[in-house]
């Protein structure tokens, strides 16, 4: 085990018993499922259902490309340089700055992995945790090892990660969990390890506004569909880390008012008739642009300077989404 696992109960060291883990010390035991060792009760086990079905088609799909690029020394180097230039290689490039140059010998915690993500594995050894047990199968093709768990109680030793990471994930946390999770993440994190996120926000810019103006259709399109119940301005989270005793070290608008090409499309042909006339014109054009993969990504490169521009004119609360890195 490349971390000390404890009880999230009594947070004694557990230990290997047949064919389970047990805790000694309060007697809780811990089944593998499906070859994966559980640290969730029925009560915590992620509800199936329709999200679960997309998360697994996406995660499916997701790692076909990730195979298909890394057998290929050309879209390799493609995707490269989506991830360095790219407009849309932000959510990406946070974690490359970060990670990319140093020791590899250092320990990861993917939070929230889902079915993992390839590159954590070129920048130290990784270990995920997901709630989600259907998922977790495709991370450990990847990753060192995976556990079924959540984030409110992680099974690990205080200080035992030099990061932790997570990728479109702690928008989808219940405010009432939010401070829950931070403190385990700064617990579990050695001194001077950093948390590096891609954390979904709620934002201030032209489309969330025109999103709120008619009722009830911000809470279903960027809330209740994809899961984001746990939307906050980023003023709020940059607060929420300093509470936990977290240092700044970066922290960075994902988008503002500019947007991934087929994003807007994406959301406001939605109740398409409700909109104005300039929304549902940029809805038109915007869903022309977004058909084609290699107009998308010709877009997204000649994008990236115009939104270093829009990030430097807006607050920081227009960011809808941030790219952070906090140090214990």
């Amino acid at each position: 085990m490349l971390a000390k696992l404890i009880c999230p109960e009594c947070r004694a060291e557990i230990v290997p018993s047949n064919s389970e883990w047990h805790c000694p010390k309060c007697g809780r035991k811990f089944p593998y499922l499906h070859g994966i060792l559980s640290f969730l009760t029925d009560a915590e086990k992620f509800n199936e259902g329709e999200f679960e079905e997309k998360q697994k088609h996406a995660w499916s799909d997701s790692a076909a490309l990730r195979q298909k690029i890394s057998r290929s020394r050309f879209l390799s180097f493609l995707n490269t340089l989506r991830i360095k230039f790219s407009f849309f290689g932000r959510r990406d490039r946070i974690f490359y700055n970060e990670m990319a140059h140093g020791d590899k010998s250092r320990l990861i915690l993917d939070l929230g992995c889902g079915g993992g993500r390839h590159y954590f594995c070129n920048y130290g050894r990784v270990i995920g945790v997901d709630p989600e047990l259907e998922l977790l199968p495709m991370a450990k093709k990847l990753y060192a090892e995976v556990y079924h768990a959540g984030g409110y109680q992680l099974p690990f030793a205080d200080n035992s990660f030099d990061y932790i990471v997570s990728s479109d994930v702690l928008g989808h946390i219940p405010f009432d969990k939010k401070d829950v999770l931070f403190a385990e993440m700064h617990r579990v994190l050695k001194p001077g390890g950093r948390a590096v996120h891609m954390i979904e926000t709620d934002a201030t810019n032209i489309w969330f506004r025109q999103a709120k103006k008619i009722p009830g259709f911000f809470e279903k399109h960027y809330v209740d569909i994809p899961g984001h119940v746990g939307l906050e301005l980023p003023t709020a989270l940059r607060k929420r880390f300093l509470q936990h005793g977290f240092k700044e070290v970066r922290f960075k608008k994902l988008y503002s008012n500019l947007q991934p090409v087929g994003n807007i499309a994406g959301v406001f042909k939605n109740d398409f008739d409700q909109h104005p006339a300039w929304v549902r014109f940029v809805v038109r054009v915007d869903g022309i642009l977004g058909k084609k993969l290699a107009v998308r990504e010709a877009l997204h490169l000649l994008m990236e300077p115009l939104a270093i521009l829009d990030d430097s004119l807006t607050s920081i609360d227009h960011g809808c989404g941030m790219l952070v890195v906090f140090e214990k």
